[in-house]
């Protein structure tokens, strides 16, 4: 397995899976959803051990993240069926880890919707091995419930190495990749621009679904509260957890006293748009957004009743060159500018 795998270009001309012949057929038309928008597929049933939450970003490719475990591929085809979700408007699975009960149906979908894989790097062997570290359980309810937990899998190959701030809108669908270990090493997060989250494993249900919890399984359990705090400072408003939740993060940290809600809970849309540049004597400059579009009042500055004082421009940042006479030898290239 190559760890060199990366997006694929959008210029690629991408192969149209035929849908599979178990898939129900609706001559119904789709509804209409925003691009960004979750929908989330339900499987198990009410089993506080079985139940899974699978999750659809919606875009004109879908991107399906967590299969879920290896006994509910056909629930799942049942539940993107009842969403009027063809196989076909499949273009990318996601991994939030790399636990079988998350990755479990991911070959027989990769089969069904020939859409790719994408894992972190740091989880990406766990997938393409289908073997796991034992679970290390950090509370009561992962030391009863961790034989529920220790089950194998068929493996697959990640066709797509993630890593953190990658962004899904090169491929399907949209979503900020967040690198949150602490479950597992290579564990994210996936941040959309209307602050929904998808978390994984770092958040799980408690005795009710919409009770709380921190990971009942950890593999750095000092790390998940800033893989926690991590997401919430990112601009996350909703997190949805494979089991249990949705978890509002004003009520989160009513629990957590530790956790940090930013004041300012403006929509994350602004990190998805494209920032203008401007040519300026031969250089080229980007412009961050005014203060009024991001609806903050301008800080006051001592010089801004001079419109004469010159303005100055902080130079672009060069690479330094390698030195002649170092181990590598031979004059900085021409190219080394930052």
């Amino acid at each position: 397995m190559s760890r060199d795998n990366g997006f694929r270009r959008s210029d690629e001309p991408n192969p149209q899976p035929q849908p599979s012949t178990g898939e129900p057929a609706t001559s119904e038309p789709q509804v209409a959803q925003p691009v960004g928008s979750v929908i989330t597929l339900h499987l198990g049933g009410r089993n506080p051990l079985k139940s899974f939450n699978t999750y659809v970003i919606r875009g004109q490719r879908h991107i399906l993240v967590d299969p879920g475990p290896p006994d509910m591929a056909g629930e799942l085809l049942e539940q993107l069926s009842r969403n009027r979700i063809s196989l076909g408007d499949i273009g990318l699975i996601v991994l939030t880890h790399g636990h079988p009960d998350h990755f479990g149906s991911a070959a027989r979908l990769k089969e069904w919707t020939q859409a790719p894989v994408a894992v972190h790097e740091l989880d990406a062997e766990y997938v393409h091995w289908g073997t796991v570290p034992p679970l290390k359980p950090v509370t009561r309810l992962g030391m009863l419930c961790r034989f529920a937990f220790n089950a194998k899998s068929e493996p697959v190959e990640p066709d797509i190495i993630l890593r953190e701030g990658d962004r899904l809108n090169r491929y399907a669908g949209r979503g900020r990749v967040i690198l949150t270990p602490g479950h597992t090493a290579g564990s994210i997060s996936i941040l959309l621009p209307d602050g929904q989250c998808i978390v994984g494993d770092l958040m799980m249900r408690g005795l009710r679904a919409r009770t709380p919890s921190l990971s009942w399984y950890a593999e750095a359990p000092s790390e998940l509260r800033q893989s926690l705090q991590k997401v919430v400072s990112a601009g996350a408003r909703t997190l949805l957890a494979s089991r249990g939740g949705p978890f509002d993060v004003t009520a989160l940290s009513r629990k957590f006293s530790w956790l940090e809600v930013p004041v300012n809970t403006g929509s994350v849309e602004a990190e998805d748009r494209p920032q203008p540049r401007v040519a300026e004597a031969g250089t080229e400059r980007v412009v961050s957004p005014s203060a009024s579009e991001l609806g903050v009042a301008p800080a006051a500055r001592p010089d801004d009743g001079d419109p004469n004082r010159p303005r100055r421009h902080r130079s672009r940042h060069r690479r330094p060159g390698r030195r002649e006479g170092s181990p590598e030898g031979g004059p900085p290239p021409a190219d080394s500018a930052g």
